[in-house]
Protein backbone atom coordinates (compact mmCIF):
# COMPACT_ATOMS: atom_id res chain seq x y z
CA UNK A 1 0.00 0.00 0.00
CA UNK A 2 1.44 3.17 -0.85
CA UNK A 3 1.96 5.75 2.02
CA UNK A 4 -0.11 8.87 2.33
CA UNK A 5 3.33 10.62 2.76
CA UNK A 6 4.89 9.46 -0.30
CA UNK A 7 1.51 11.07 -2.13
CA UNK A 8 1.87 14.13 -0.63
CA UNK A 9 5.31 14.56 -1.58
CA UNK A 10 4.19 13.76 -5.09
CA UNK A 11 1.50 16.23 -4.90
CA UNK A 12 3.46 18.78 -3.50
CA UNK A 13 6.68 18.09 -6.60
CA UNK A 14 4.32 18.14 -9.46
CA UNK A 15 3.16 21.85 -8.14
CA UNK A 16 6.14 22.49 -7.55
CA UNK A 17 6.44 22.46 -11.83
CA UNK A 18 2.87 24.24 -12.39
CA UNK A 19 3.29 27.61 -13.81
CA UNK A 20 1.52 30.56 -12.69
CA UNK A 21 1.09 32.11 -15.70
CA UNK A 22 -2.38 34.37 -17.24
CA UNK A 23 -3.39 36.65 -19.58
CA UNK A 24 -2.68 40.08 -18.87
CA UNK A 25 -4.33 43.42 -20.30
CA UNK A 26 -2.68 45.82 -22.72
CA UNK A 27 -1.40 48.10 -19.80
CA UNK A 28 0.04 45.56 -17.94
CA UNK A 29 1.41 43.93 -21.03
CA UNK A 30 3.13 47.23 -21.91
CA UNK A 31 4.83 47.19 -18.66
CA UNK A 32 6.05 44.30 -17.63
CA UNK A 33 9.49 43.17 -18.77
CA UNK A 34 10.42 40.05 -20.93
CA UNK A 35 11.01 36.57 -19.51
CA UNK A 36 15.39 36.32 -18.66
CA UNK A 37 16.76 35.55 -22.35
CA UNK A 38 13.43 35.71 -24.21
CA UNK A 39 15.63 36.07 -27.56
CA UNK A 40 17.74 33.53 -27.37
CA UNK A 41 15.93 31.38 -29.47
CA UNK A 42 14.83 31.75 -32.98
CA UNK A 43 18.22 33.05 -33.93
CA UNK A 44 20.30 31.56 -36.58
CA UNK A 45 22.88 29.27 -35.69
CA UNK A 46 26.09 27.89 -37.75
CA UNK A 47 26.55 24.32 -37.28
CA UNK A 48 29.81 24.00 -38.28
CA UNK A 49 31.44 26.72 -36.78
CA UNK A 50 29.02 26.31 -33.60
CA UNK A 51 28.20 29.83 -33.55
CA UNK A 52 25.44 32.30 -32.65
CA UNK A 53 24.58 34.46 -35.42
CA UNK A 54 23.49 37.23 -33.47
CA UNK A 55 20.29 37.43 -36.92
CA UNK A 56 17.27 36.54 -35.95
CA UNK A 57 15.05 34.59 -38.17
CA UNK A 58 11.94 34.77 -36.09
CA UNK A 59 10.32 37.44 -34.59
CA UNK A 60 10.77 37.08 -30.52
CA UNK A 61 9.72 40.66 -30.04
CA UNK A 62 6.07 40.88 -30.55
CA UNK A 63 3.87 39.55 -27.45
CA UNK A 64 0.90 41.42 -28.25
CA UNK A 65 -2.02 39.11 -29.90
CA UNK A 66 -4.77 40.87 -32.10
CA UNK A 67 -6.56 41.52 -29.02
CA UNK A 68 -4.19 43.18 -27.29
CA UNK A 69 -3.38 40.76 -25.01
CA UNK A 70 -0.13 38.87 -23.39
CA UNK A 71 0.48 35.81 -21.52
CA UNK A 72 2.44 37.03 -18.64
CA UNK A 73 4.43 34.68 -16.24
CA UNK A 74 5.15 34.43 -12.63
CA UNK A 75 9.07 34.28 -12.08
CA UNK A 76 10.12 32.65 -8.70
CA UNK A 77 13.72 33.46 -9.57
CA UNK A 78 12.72 37.11 -10.22
CA UNK A 79 10.60 37.25 -6.08
CA UNK A 80 7.29 36.09 -8.84
CA UNK A 81 8.06 39.10 -10.51
CA UNK A 82 5.24 39.10 -13.46
CA UNK A 83 7.28 38.55 -16.98
CA UNK A 84 6.22 38.42 -20.35
CA UNK A 85 6.31 36.23 -23.24
CA UNK A 86 6.40 36.93 -26.80
CA UNK A 87 3.73 35.65 -29.05
CA UNK A 88 6.31 32.91 -30.59
CA UNK A 89 7.26 31.25 -27.17
CA UNK A 90 5.61 28.18 -25.93
CA UNK A 91 6.74 26.09 -23.00
CA UNK A 92 8.45 28.36 -20.58
CA UNK A 93 9.69 26.98 -17.25
CA UNK A 94 11.74 27.78 -14.10
CA UNK A 95 13.78 25.99 -12.75
CA UNK A 96 17.38 25.33 -11.20
CA UNK A 97 19.48 22.90 -11.40
CA UNK A 98 23.03 23.23 -10.58
CA UNK A 99 26.21 20.97 -9.67
CA UNK A 100 28.19 21.49 -7.48
CA UNK A 101 31.25 19.40 -9.03
CA UNK A 102 32.36 19.22 -12.11
CA UNK A 103 32.49 16.96 -15.18
CA UNK A 104 35.44 15.80 -17.38
CA UNK A 105 36.44 13.69 -20.33
CA UNK A 106 39.93 12.71 -21.67
CA UNK A 107 39.53 13.18 -25.30
CA UNK A 108 42.15 11.15 -27.86
CA UNK A 109 41.26 13.13 -31.05
CA UNK A 110 40.73 16.20 -32.69
CA UNK A 111 37.38 14.59 -33.77
CA UNK A 112 36.29 13.61 -30.34
CA UNK A 113 36.62 17.07 -29.34
CA UNK A 114 34.48 18.13 -32.15
CA UNK A 115 31.53 15.37 -31.32
CA UNK A 116 31.99 16.37 -27.47
CA UNK A 117 31.92 19.74 -28.84
CA UNK A 118 28.79 19.60 -30.37
CA UNK A 119 27.15 17.58 -27.18
CA UNK A 120 24.98 21.20 -26.41
CA UNK A 121 23.06 20.02 -29.49
CA UNK A 122 19.76 17.80 -28.27
CA UNK A 123 18.65 16.66 -31.58
CA UNK A 124 19.59 15.09 -34.39
CA UNK A 125 20.57 18.19 -36.43
CA UNK A 126 21.19 16.35 -39.96
CA UNK A 127 17.18 15.62 -40.71
CA UNK A 128 16.32 16.90 -43.67
CA UNK A 129 20.05 17.37 -44.82
CA UNK A 130 21.90 14.97 -47.14
CA UNK A 131 25.13 14.85 -44.81
CA UNK A 132 26.31 11.08 -45.98
CA UNK A 133 26.88 12.87 -49.15
CA UNK A 134 30.07 14.63 -47.52
CA UNK A 135 31.74 10.88 -47.14
CA UNK A 136 31.34 10.75 -43.57
CA UNK A 137 33.17 14.12 -42.91
CA UNK A 138 32.94 15.78 -39.47
CA UNK A 139 30.96 18.66 -40.13
CA UNK A 140 29.45 19.93 -36.76
CA UNK A 141 31.81 22.22 -34.76
CA UNK A 142 34.35 21.61 -36.63
CA UNK A 143 35.21 25.10 -36.82
CA UNK A 144 34.33 25.79 -33.03
CA UNK A 145 37.12 27.80 -30.98
CA UNK A 146 37.53 24.64 -28.73
CA UNK A 147 38.13 22.24 -32.24
CA UNK A 148 40.37 25.07 -33.87
CA UNK A 149 42.09 25.31 -30.43
CA UNK A 150 42.81 20.94 -30.18
CA UNK A 151 43.85 21.32 -34.12
CA UNK A 152 46.17 23.85 -33.47
CA UNK A 153 47.72 21.76 -30.78
CA UNK A 154 48.04 18.76 -32.55
CA UNK A 155 49.71 20.29 -35.68
CA UNK A 156 52.66 21.28 -33.31
CA UNK A 157 53.04 18.38 -31.47
CA UNK A 158 51.10 14.78 -30.63
CA UNK A 159 48.56 16.17 -28.29
CA UNK A 160 45.21 14.37 -26.33
CA UNK A 161 42.91 16.96 -24.46
CA UNK A 162 40.50 16.91 -21.41
CA UNK A 163 37.58 18.85 -21.28
CA UNK A 164 36.22 20.00 -18.04
CA UNK A 165 32.49 21.39 -17.86
CA UNK A 166 30.25 22.94 -15.15
CA UNK A 167 26.74 23.57 -16.33
CA UNK A 168 23.75 25.44 -14.16
CA UNK A 169 20.38 25.95 -16.03
CA UNK A 170 17.46 28.16 -14.76
CA UNK A 171 14.81 28.45 -17.82
CA UNK A 172 13.41 26.50 -20.35
CA UNK A 173 11.25 27.10 -23.77
CA UNK A 174 10.47 26.23 -27.59
CA UNK A 175 9.20 28.33 -30.65
CA UNK A 176 6.13 27.47 -31.80
CA UNK A 177 6.54 25.30 -34.82
CA UNK A 178 5.37 27.77 -37.10
CA UNK A 179 6.53 31.08 -36.03
CA UNK A 180 5.97 34.26 -37.45
CA UNK A 181 9.55 34.91 -39.28
CA UNK A 182 11.32 38.48 -38.62
CA UNK A 183 11.20 41.39 -41.29
CA UNK A 184 14.81 41.34 -42.32
CA UNK A 185 14.90 37.28 -42.69
CA UNK A 186 11.88 37.55 -44.92
CA UNK A 187 12.89 39.97 -47.57
CA UNK A 188 16.29 38.69 -47.44
CA UNK A 189 14.93 34.95 -48.28
CA UNK A 190 12.19 36.09 -51.18
CA UNK A 191 15.50 38.13 -52.43
CA UNK A 192 17.27 34.91 -53.48
CA UNK A 193 17.38 33.03 -56.86
CA UNK A 194 15.62 31.00 -57.35
CA UNK A 195 18.45 28.56 -58.31
CA UNK A 196 21.73 27.90 -57.10
CA UNK A 197 24.77 28.45 -59.55
CA UNK A 198 28.07 29.77 -59.73
CA UNK A 199 26.71 33.13 -60.95
CA UNK A 200 24.20 33.40 -57.58
CA UNK A 201 26.81 31.26 -55.26
CA UNK A 202 27.69 34.68 -53.41
CA UNK A 203 24.37 35.76 -52.73
CA UNK A 204 23.85 32.34 -50.79
CA UNK A 205 27.20 32.65 -48.86
CA UNK A 206 25.79 35.98 -48.13
CA UNK A 207 22.86 34.53 -46.75
CA UNK A 208 24.67 31.73 -45.04
CA UNK A 209 26.98 34.98 -43.34
CA UNK A 210 24.22 36.74 -42.16
CA UNK A 211 22.18 33.71 -40.70
CA UNK A 212 24.22 30.69 -40.81
CA UNK A 213 22.67 27.21 -41.40
CA UNK A 214 19.92 26.33 -38.98
CA UNK A 215 17.94 28.08 -36.14
CA UNK A 216 17.56 27.70 -32.78
CA UNK A 217 14.01 25.72 -31.61
CA UNK A 218 14.02 24.75 -28.09
CA UNK A 219 16.40 26.05 -25.50
CA UNK A 220 17.91 25.42 -22.02
CA UNK A 221 18.87 28.61 -20.61
CA UNK A 222 21.63 28.99 -17.53
CA UNK A 223 25.08 29.20 -17.38
CA UNK A 224 28.43 27.24 -18.09
CA UNK A 225 31.86 27.18 -16.96
CA UNK A 226 34.00 24.79 -20.20
CA UNK A 227 38.12 24.52 -20.00
CA UNK A 228 39.73 22.32 -22.53
CA UNK A 229 43.57 21.81 -21.99
CA UNK A 230 45.87 20.18 -24.35
CA UNK A 231 48.38 17.70 -22.78
CA UNK A 232 51.52 17.39 -25.13
CA UNK A 233 51.32 13.38 -24.50
CA UNK A 234 54.88 12.52 -24.93
CA UNK A 235 56.70 15.72 -23.03
CA UNK A 236 53.68 14.48 -19.94
CA UNK A 237 55.44 11.23 -20.36
CA UNK A 238 59.05 12.10 -20.33
CA UNK A 239 57.85 13.93 -16.77
CA UNK A 240 55.49 10.58 -15.36
CA UNK A 241 52.28 11.99 -15.89
CA UNK A 242 49.45 9.81 -17.99
CA UNK A 243 46.61 11.55 -19.88
CA UNK A 244 44.32 10.07 -17.02
CA UNK A 245 46.03 11.78 -14.06
CA UNK A 246 46.64 15.24 -16.23
CA UNK A 247 42.55 14.83 -16.31
CA UNK A 248 42.45 14.15 -13.01
CA UNK A 249 44.88 16.75 -11.43
CA UNK A 250 43.09 19.44 -13.50
CA UNK A 251 39.57 18.30 -11.93
CA UNK A 252 41.11 18.44 -8.79
CA UNK A 253 42.49 22.37 -9.08
CA UNK A 254 39.60 23.22 -10.32
CA UNK A 255 37.33 22.24 -7.72
CA UNK A 256 40.02 23.59 -5.18
CA UNK A 257 39.61 27.04 -7.37
CA UNK A 258 36.14 26.67 -7.50
CA UNK A 259 35.70 26.52 -3.75
CA UNK A 260 34.17 22.94 -4.31
CA UNK A 261 36.58 20.67 -2.34
CA UNK A 262 39.57 22.06 0.34
CA UNK A 263 43.23 23.04 -0.93
CA UNK A 264 44.87 20.29 1.54
CA UNK A 265 43.23 17.27 -0.79
CA UNK A 266 45.79 18.30 -3.02
CA UNK A 267 48.42 15.55 -3.37
CA UNK A 268 52.18 16.53 -4.11
CA UNK A 269 52.19 14.68 -7.83
CA UNK A 270 49.34 16.56 -8.12
CA UNK A 271 50.93 19.53 -7.07
CA UNK A 272 54.05 18.96 -9.46
CA UNK A 273 51.91 18.49 -12.20
CA UNK A 274 49.78 21.45 -12.15
CA UNK A 275 53.09 23.72 -12.31
CA UNK A 276 53.23 22.86 -15.60
CA UNK A 277 57.18 22.88 -15.98
CA UNK A 278 59.30 20.26 -17.83
CA UNK A 279 61.54 18.92 -15.36
CA UNK A 280 62.86 16.34 -17.20
CA UNK A 281 64.28 17.70 -20.37
CA UNK A 282 65.16 20.81 -19.80
CA UNK A 283 62.49 22.17 -21.87
CA UNK A 284 61.31 25.70 -21.87
CA UNK A 285 57.92 24.11 -23.00
CA UNK A 286 54.55 23.84 -21.10
CA UNK A 287 53.06 20.29 -21.35
CA UNK A 288 49.78 21.85 -20.74
CA UNK A 289 47.75 24.65 -22.19
CA UNK A 290 44.07 25.73 -21.79
CA UNK A 291 41.40 27.98 -23.18
CA UNK A 292 38.30 28.36 -21.38
CA UNK A 293 34.95 29.43 -22.30
CA UNK A 294 32.56 30.91 -19.87
CA UNK A 295 28.70 31.36 -21.07
CA UNK A 296 25.99 33.53 -19.59
CA UNK A 297 25.63 35.87 -16.11
CA UNK A 298 27.60 38.92 -15.83
CA UNK A 299 31.26 39.34 -17.22
CA UNK A 300 34.42 36.89 -16.01
CA UNK A 301 36.59 35.09 -17.75
CA UNK A 302 36.64 31.70 -16.21
CA UNK A 303 40.22 31.67 -14.56
CA UNK A 304 40.48 30.64 -11.39
CA UNK A 305 43.65 29.28 -8.89
CA UNK A 306 44.43 25.63 -9.31
CA UNK A 307 46.32 25.69 -5.69
CA UNK A 308 43.89 27.70 -3.48
CA UNK A 309 40.05 28.99 -2.97
CA UNK A 310 39.95 31.75 -5.78
CA UNK A 311 36.13 31.28 -5.76
CA UNK A 312 34.57 35.45 -5.16
CA UNK A 313 34.12 36.00 -8.80
CA UNK A 314 32.92 32.86 -9.32
CA UNK A 315 29.99 32.58 -7.16
CA UNK A 316 29.17 36.59 -8.13
CA UNK A 317 28.70 35.25 -12.03
CA UNK A 318 26.57 31.99 -10.29
CA UNK A 319 24.15 34.21 -8.97
CA UNK A 320 24.00 36.43 -11.91
CA UNK A 321 22.73 33.36 -13.81
CA UNK A 322 19.16 33.80 -13.04
CA UNK A 323 19.44 37.65 -14.41
CA UNK A 324 21.66 37.39 -17.17
CA UNK A 325 21.12 33.50 -18.35
CA UNK A 326 22.82 31.85 -21.84
CA UNK A 327 22.28 28.80 -23.64
CA UNK A 328 23.46 25.97 -22.29
CA UNK A 329 21.88 23.24 -25.00
CA UNK A 330 19.44 23.96 -27.46
CA UNK A 331 17.27 21.82 -30.74
CA UNK A 332 18.47 22.97 -34.11
CA UNK A 333 16.26 23.03 -36.68
CA UNK A 334 17.30 23.86 -40.65
CA UNK A 335 16.74 26.73 -41.78
CA UNK A 336 15.18 25.57 -45.22
CA UNK A 337 12.42 24.10 -43.19
CA UNK A 338 11.08 28.17 -42.72
CA UNK A 339 11.42 28.32 -46.30
CA UNK A 340 8.13 29.11 -48.23
CA UNK A 341 6.40 26.09 -49.55
CA UNK A 342 6.17 24.68 -53.03
CA UNK A 343 4.02 26.18 -55.23
CA UNK A 344 0.33 25.28 -55.25
CA UNK A 345 0.88 23.29 -58.06
CA UNK A 346 -0.13 19.72 -58.92
CA UNK A 347 2.21 17.75 -61.44
CA UNK A 348 -0.30 18.21 -64.04
CA UNK A 349 -0.55 22.28 -63.25
CA UNK A 350 -4.04 22.65 -60.87
CA UNK A 351 -3.82 23.84 -58.00
CA UNK A 352 -3.60 21.55 -54.92
CA UNK A 353 -5.51 23.47 -52.75
CA UNK A 354 -8.54 26.37 -53.31
CA UNK A 355 -7.67 29.77 -51.27
CA UNK A 356 -4.51 30.20 -51.66
CA UNK A 357 -2.24 33.56 -53.08
CA UNK A 358 0.47 35.92 -52.92
CA UNK A 359 0.09 39.01 -50.74
CA UNK A 360 1.16 42.33 -50.82
CA UNK A 361 0.04 44.72 -48.51
CA UNK A 362 0.95 49.20 -48.34
CA UNK A 363 0.24 50.76 -44.83
CA UNK A 364 -0.18 54.31 -46.76
CA UNK A 365 -1.28 57.34 -44.78
CA UNK A 366 -3.64 58.83 -41.80
CA UNK A 367 -4.62 62.08 -41.06
CA UNK A 368 -6.57 63.65 -37.92
CA UNK A 369 -4.70 62.28 -35.27
CA UNK A 370 -5.28 63.70 -32.28
CA UNK A 371 -3.35 61.17 -29.13
CA UNK A 372 -1.90 63.55 -27.70
CA UNK A 373 -3.68 66.49 -24.83
CA UNK A 374 -0.68 68.59 -25.80
CA UNK A 375 1.58 68.89 -28.65
CA UNK A 376 1.39 66.45 -31.96
CA UNK A 377 0.80 62.88 -32.52
CA UNK A 378 4.05 60.39 -32.96
CA UNK A 379 2.19 57.70 -35.56
CA UNK A 380 3.04 54.24 -36.50
CA UNK A 381 0.88 51.20 -37.78
CA UNK A 382 0.98 47.70 -36.66
CA UNK A 383 -0.59 44.90 -38.83
CA UNK A 384 -1.28 41.38 -38.74
CA UNK A 385 -2.27 38.85 -41.30
CA UNK A 386 -1.30 34.95 -39.99
CA UNK A 387 0.93 34.53 -39.22
CA UNK A 388 2.86 37.68 -40.33
CA UNK A 389 2.89 40.59 -37.97
CA UNK A 390 4.79 44.25 -39.08
CA UNK A 391 5.04 47.76 -37.45
CA UNK A 392 6.02 50.47 -39.96
CA UNK A 393 8.55 53.12 -38.36
CA UNK A 394 7.12 56.31 -36.20
CA UNK A 395 6.99 59.69 -37.45
CA UNK A 396 7.50 62.60 -35.07
CA UNK A 397 4.92 65.24 -34.67
CA UNK A 398 2.83 64.66 -37.54
CA UNK A 399 -1.08 64.34 -37.18
CA UNK A 400 -1.34 63.22 -40.99
CA UNK A 401 1.30 60.93 -41.40
CA UNK A 402 2.24 59.35 -44.94
CA UNK A 403 4.27 56.10 -44.75
CA UNK A 404 3.89 54.66 -47.89
CA UNK A 405 5.87 51.55 -46.51
CA UNK A 406 5.00 48.35 -48.83
CA UNK A 407 5.56 44.67 -47.52
CA UNK A 408 5.26 41.75 -49.39
CA UNK A 409 4.04 38.59 -47.40
CA UNK A 410 4.34 36.10 -49.95
CA UNK A 411 2.62 32.98 -50.58
CA UNK A 412 -0.57 32.70 -48.32
CA UNK A 413 -3.89 31.09 -47.14
CA UNK A 414 -6.09 33.71 -48.24
CA UNK A 415 -8.78 33.06 -45.78
CA UNK A 416 -7.61 34.86 -42.78
CA UNK A 417 -8.37 38.59 -41.89
CA UNK A 418 -6.24 41.85 -42.30
CA UNK A 419 -5.62 43.79 -39.36
CA UNK A 420 -4.49 47.49 -38.91
CA UNK A 421 -4.11 49.11 -35.78
CA UNK A 422 -2.37 52.78 -35.99
CA UNK A 423 -0.57 53.75 -32.33
CA UNK A 424 0.78 57.01 -30.84
CA UNK A 425 4.22 56.74 -29.34
CA UNK A 426 4.21 57.77 -26.00
CA UNK A 427 7.51 58.24 -23.38
CA UNK A 428 5.56 55.82 -20.87
CA UNK A 429 2.35 53.90 -22.21
CA UNK A 430 1.89 54.16 -26.20
CA UNK A 431 -2.05 54.72 -26.89
CA UNK A 432 -4.10 52.79 -29.54
CA UNK A 433 -5.62 55.72 -31.76
CA UNK A 434 -7.91 52.94 -33.89
CA UNK A 435 -8.25 50.15 -35.30
CA UNK A 436 -9.17 48.82 -39.54
CA UNK A 437 -9.98 44.96 -40.42
CA UNK A 438 -10.58 43.52 -43.98
CA UNK A 439 -11.31 40.60 -45.63
CA UNK A 440 -8.61 39.37 -48.57
CA UNK A 441 -10.52 40.09 -52.42
CA UNK A 442 -8.66 39.23 -55.71
CA UNK A 443 -7.30 41.82 -57.51
CA UNK A 444 -5.92 45.09 -55.83
CA UNK A 445 -7.77 47.19 -53.62
CA UNK A 446 -7.56 50.45 -51.73
CA UNK A 447 -9.54 50.95 -48.00
CA UNK A 448 -9.95 53.28 -45.50
CA UNK A 449 -11.44 53.44 -42.19
CA UNK A 450 -12.83 55.99 -39.20
CA UNK A 451 -10.33 55.98 -35.91
CA UNK A 452 -10.86 57.53 -32.64
CA UNK A 453 -10.49 60.19 -34.32
CA UNK A 454 -9.59 60.62 -37.81
CA UNK A 455 -8.70 58.07 -40.64
CA UNK A 456 -6.21 55.92 -41.94
CA UNK A 457 -6.04 54.41 -45.93
CA UNK A 458 -3.86 51.07 -46.92
CA UNK A 459 -4.19 49.11 -49.87
CA UNK A 460 -3.36 45.30 -50.74
CA UNK A 461 -2.64 42.93 -53.73
CA UNK A 462 -4.11 39.79 -53.58
CA UNK A 463 -2.78 37.74 -56.69
CA UNK A 464 -4.89 34.07 -56.92
CA UNK A 465 -3.00 31.14 -57.47
CA UNK A 466 -3.55 29.32 -61.24
CA UNK A 467 -7.57 28.73 -61.79
CA UNK A 468 -8.15 30.75 -58.89
CA UNK A 469 -10.10 33.76 -58.11
CA UNK A 470 -12.92 35.88 -56.27
CA UNK A 471 -13.32 36.57 -53.16
CA UNK A 472 -10.41 34.99 -50.37
CA UNK A 473 -9.20 33.23 -54.23
CA UNK A 474 -11.60 30.76 -53.06
CA UNK A 475 -13.59 30.27 -56.86
CA UNK A 476 -12.31 27.93 -59.27
CA UNK A 477 -11.58 29.51 -62.81
CA UNK A 478 -11.59 27.58 -65.95
CA UNK A 479 -8.81 27.61 -68.36
CA UNK A 480 -8.14 26.60 -71.66
CA UNK A 481 -5.81 24.25 -73.07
Amino acid sequence: MTSPLYLCLLALAHMGMVLSCRVGTLEECQEAPFVPGHNLAGEGFDIVKLQHKGAYVIDLQTYLNPSNTCTLCENPLHEDQLQKLPLSVLDWRSFTSCRQELSSALLNTVTSVADAATDLVENDWTVGLDIEDLGGMTVGGSHSTEVEFATAASMVDKSVFTSHLLSCSHYSYRVSSNPPLSAEFQQHMKSLPQEYTSNTHYLYQRFIDTYGTHYIQRVRLGGQLKRVTSIRTCLASVNSHSATKVKDCVNTGLSVGLGFLEASVTTNQCKSLLENHDSQTGSQLSYLNHITEVLGGHKWLGEVSLSKNDSLAFRSWLTSLKDVPDIMSYSLYSLHELCLGQPNLSSECCPLQPMRGRLRVTVIKAWGLDGDPVGKTDPYVKFWYWPYFHQTHWIKSEDNPYWNSVYDLGHVEAFHELKFEVWDKDVTYDDHLGTCRTRLQEGTHTGSCNLNKGGFSYSYTLTCDTQLSGYQCSKYRPAPQ
